[in-house]
This record gives C-alpha cells, sequence and structure tokens, in this order.
C-alpha cells in the first residue's frame, strides 16, 4: 500500500484526506491532509492535485444509485473513479475488498447497459424548402 490523497466529506463540507500505510503492520493513519503531510509527500500530492483539475473519462461513481461516501471513497482510492471502470473491473480486485463491492460492481453494469446509446449525428443535411424560395427571389 502506498500514500494516498482523496477528497471526502466531512460535516458537509468537501475535505482533503491522506491515508498513510503505517510500516510492517497492516494498520492505515487517515486524517485531514496536514502541512507536513504535502511536505513528505508531494508526487502523491501533485498526482492528486492533477486528477482533481482532469475530467472525468465516464460517469462519476457519485452517480452510482445505492453507494455511500466511504464505499466511492475506498473505490477511487484503489483507482476505480467511474461507474463504466467499476463495472468492467476484474472480481478478484474486489474479493479483497468485500461482497459489498461486488454488489456495487453489479449495479454498475446493470446501469452501464441501461444507459441509452446515443448514435452518431449525421452530417445534417439542407432543406430544400428554403433552397427554393432563395432562388425565387
Amino acid at each position: 500500500m502506498k500514500v494516498v490523497f482523496f477528497e471526502k466529506e466531512f460535516n458537509g463540507e468537501k475535505r482533503d484526506f491522506v491515508r498513510i500505510p503505517i510500516a510492517d503492520t497492516r494498520d492505515v493513519f487517515e486524517s485531514f491532509v496536514r502541512p507536513q503531510d504535502v511536505t513528505n509527500y508531494p508526487k502523491e500530492w501533485s498526482i492528486y492535485k492533477g486528477k482533481a483539475n482532469r475530467k472525468l473519462d465516464g460517469t462519476s461513481l457519485k452517480d452510482l444509485p445505492g453507494i455511500t461516501e466511504d464505499k466511492r471513497v475506498e473505490l477511487e482510492v484503489k483507482g476505480i473513479e467511474t461507474i463504466e471502470a467499476l463495472a468492467t473491473t476484474e472480481k478478484s480486485v474486489l474479493d479483497v475488498m468485500g461482497t459489498v463491492y461486488h454488489e456495487l460492481r453489479r449495479i454498475a453494469e446493470l446501469h452501464v447497459n441501461a444507459k441509452p446509446k446515443t448514435p452518431k449525428k449525421a452530417a445534417p443535411k439542407a432543406d430544400k424548402k428554403e433552397e427554393t424560395t432563395e432562388k425565387a427571389e
């Protein structure tokens, strides 16, 4: 596990958090981002801030029915940031996280399959009535 920065709602306000693994244990320290965290982990902080400024390629996990803020954060920490990504995530990745994530994956699959497919738009055709009125004038 590595140091990860993420955004999470706390008391109705979006805040930056950090998750730091403790060496030689399975424990993890998680708190608000402190100045020393930014100083100690500048590479991870810049990656986090870079993600905040880019547009997602898909539908945000926030739009997935039944997902909680904590579950969304856990998925995003694992690198799963969209409903489409969750729908195609390997089951072995979710095995480690718990059975509830398999249910969320199933909901994501249903959500993706239920989305209407947008057909490619054809080039607009010229209106023949407009052409004839222009010639008559």
